[in-house]
């Protein structure tokens, strides 16, 4: 928690320009892994007239309760959480708080970026955006507007960069979400073990992944893999794999 004394409601009223009455704020929840990112800019946020940082938090369970107590106006919310998932955590907070705004803090946009969107997030900005962008953004999501900065938009708009990926990349690719293993894939594309499994290493680095079953996820998030039915039956093979290198 930011502030000692136990959080209140808080009501936030606009005039029908936009500007704010009666001296209302918008009540803020920063949530991040690391205590000295969240701290900072709970700090930083709080410095603005607009804004009261009601509370930080690394994402534990008290969170929800704390957000439904306060009926909290935004929360910004870093994509990289250890206690839970953030994009799981957006999806939670627009079903039993849907007044609540929340932006998505990334340090770089990538695959992720749609299904944080669909699950709820009303923003989504990178973590070196300048504290005046961000306080703007809380302001313009509270006020009803979207955000999303220029990477995130072209994720958003289908743009993403997905000819950084070789043809053998790609291949592998999809070899992998639909459930191959990599004795599997050797023989398919006439390739050492070793070859893909090197191969496999890359696309984990390349798209940020970590396992087999994110990979499906990303096929399937940037429409990469044509065959509807193959991908379904490659999410649900993936979510029982181990990865195997």
């Amino acid at each position: 928690m930011l502030n000692n004394d136990p959080p209140q409601p808080f009501e936030t009223a606009t005039s029908p320009d936009g500007s704010f009455v009666n001296g209302a704020k918008i009540s803020v929840i920063v949530v991040a892994a690391e205590r000295l990112f969240r701290l900072g800019l709970g700090r930083l946020l709080s410095e603005d007239d607009r804004l009261d940082v009601i509370a930080v938090s690394d994402g534990e369970p008290e969170f929800l309760e704390l957000c439904k107590a306060t009926s909290v106006d935004v929360v910004l919310i870093d994509l990289q959480l250890s206690r839970t998932d953030a994009i799981d955590l957006v999806r939670l907070l627009a079903s039993e708080c849907p007044t609540t705004r929340t932006i998505v803090l990334t340090s770089n946009a990538d695959w992720r970026v749609r299904p944080a969107m669909i699950a709820g997030a009303t923003g989504i900005l990178l973590k070196d955006t300048s504290p005046e962008a961000i306080k703007a953004a809380v302001v313009s999501v509270h006020l009803g507007d979207q955000v999303l900065c220029a990477e995130a938009a072209r994720w958003v708009l289908g743009e993403e960069p997905s000819t950084h990926l070789t043809q053998r990349e790609s291949d592998v690719l999809r070899m992998v979400a639909q459930g191959a293993n990599n004795a599997e894939i050797a023989t398919q594309l006439h390739l050492g073990q070793k070859t893909v499994r090197n191969y496999v290493s890359r696309l984990y680095r390349k798209l940020d992944l970590s396992n087999r079953a994110q990979i499906a996820t990303y096929l399937v998030t940037t429409d990469t893999v044509h065959s509807a039915g193959q991908t379904e039956s490659a999410l649900a093979q993936n979510e029982s794999l181990v990865d195997r290198q």
